[in-house]
């Protein structure tokens, strides 16, 4: 277009000196018009969401917004880079930092961030927190409210840190303690056959903690080093009492019972006639419920007799000895109370 007016110029005016600067002044003109055309851009800018269209005649991003007085900070975020250049109908977009607070523990750090959610936070702002000794791991510590949430002013994080370690633990195995019955052993007393010793085992556990306190505890294996060895101890079951007449016998149980007498012969409950032998083996009566019959029992006072008979009024914890007379059963024995009868042996264990 220039050219062409110059040859406009020079066909229709003289080619004197004052023509020469005529024409180069025109041209001057011209070419800043043109250059302020091509300099002359419609643009938008976007500042958190807010929209603004305007004409520049900037060239650079950085160059429009110190037009507009706009001031950037160091964590604002800015679209294209400040060193771009701007063309027609580009948009300038700009998101504000704002403050955070991440809370660890007893500690808390206030956070500058232009990012959209606190997942995007922390990746970004992970070489801050290394340096104000917070490190992040992704997928194992605990993050509150959820990292997808947004980033908002003043937004409180609460970050736990979870650790979770493997630890080894040695640890004492108990020993049992095996109580065997022993009837050469008098009733109430016990030896000891063995001593009893711990065994010891490896425990592996996994360990979690949060914030550096203990919250779970459990076992991956474990392992034994030593088996543990029972402790035996021998119980006594043998009763034995000594009889009026200086012997020592075992005994299974005893009972205190009330103690009639009769006499008359006759034959017994079992088949066999009733005897009275002092230095053998007497008859005597009972309740087959209590005492079984066949039973080898001692009666104080009366000695050693089997129960062989039975009687109508010879009900619960009574027993009736049999006398050689009426006169042995009513004056000498008669009635008498708390009688301490022992059980010798069962029928079949005589």
């Amino acid at each position: 277009m220039v050219e062409n007016f110059k040859k406009y110029l020079k066909n229709n005016f003289s080619n004197g000196p004052k023509a020469k600067i005529l024409i180069g002044v025109i041209t001057i003109a011209i070419l800043l018009s043109v250059t302020l055309v091509n300099m002359r851009k419609t643009i938008t800018m976007k500042i958190d969401g807010k929209e603004e269209t305007f004409v520049t005649y900037k060239r650079t991003v950085k160059d429009v917004l110190d037009t507009k007085g706009i001031i950037i900070n160091l964590k604002d975020k800015v679209q294209p880079a400040l060193n771009s250049n701007v063309s027609e109908g580009d948009t300038i977009s700009i998101k504000r930092a704002v403050s955070v607070e991440l809370t660890i523990g007893d500690k808390k750090v206030n956070i500058e961030t232009a990012e959209n959610t606190i997942e995007e936070m922390l990746n970004v702002e992970k070489e801050e927190l290394k340096n104000q000794g917070i490190e992040y791991n992704y997928g194992v510590d605990e993050v509150t409210p959820a990292l997808s949430t947004k980033i908002e002013s003043n937004l409180q994080i609460n970050l736990v840190k979870v650790e979770i370690k493997n630890e080894l633990a040695k640890e004492a195995i108990d020993y049992d303690v095996i109580v065997e019955e022993d009837s050469d052993l008098d009733s109430g007393l016990e030896e000891i056959r063995q001593e009893g010793t711990a065994g010891e085992k490896e425990v592996l556990y996994e360990v979690v903690y949060k914030n550096g306190k203990e919250v779970s505890k459990a076992v991956k294996s474990s392992k034994v080093v030593a088996e543990p060895v029972n402790k035996i101890v021998a119980q006594g079951t043998r009763r034995v009492f000594a009889s009026r007449d200086g012997q020592l016998l075992n005994y299974k149980s005893v009972l205190y019972c009330e103690s009639t007498a009769y006499s008359g012969g006759g034959v017994t409950a079992t088949g066999t006639v009733p005897v009275r032998n002092p230095n053998g083996i007497s008859t005597i009566a009972v309740d087959p419920r209590v005492i079984p019959l066949g039973s080898l029992v001692y009666v104080e006072g009366y000695g050693k007799a089997v129960a062989a008979d039975t009687g109508g009024a010879i009900q619960g914890n009574i027993v009736d000895v049999y006398m050689n007379s009426q006169e042995e059963a009513y004056s000498s024995w008669g009635r008498k109370y708390n009688v301490p009868v022992y059980i010798i042996a069962y029928p079949g264990e005589w």
